[in-house]
């Protein structure tokens, strides 16, 4: 091979090696349903966490002002 396949083979590899870690990853996440009590639960806490750590970002930088409806940092 030279250098040029050489290198090619390399970035495919690399490229393979990070899908791989990526979708091992995935696979510990457990899977989540809309119909389950305890998925929505979990989702509704996971609302609940984003919503205080924008408060508390909110709250740091000075953009804590609770009633201001041009507020974009809210994805509804």
């Amino acid at each position: 091979m030279n250098g040029s396949s050489q290198r090619l083979v390399l970035i495919a590899v690399a490229i393979a090696i990070v899908v791989t870690l990526y979708e091992m990853g995935q696979s510990f996440r457990p899977a989540v349903c809309p119909e389950c009590g305890h998925c929505r639960a979990l989702a509704e806490q996971e609302v609940q966490t984003q919503e205080h750590l924008a408060r508390e970002y909110a709250r740091r930088v000075g953009l804590d002002d609770e009633n201001d409806e041009n507020d974009d940092r809210r994805i509804d």
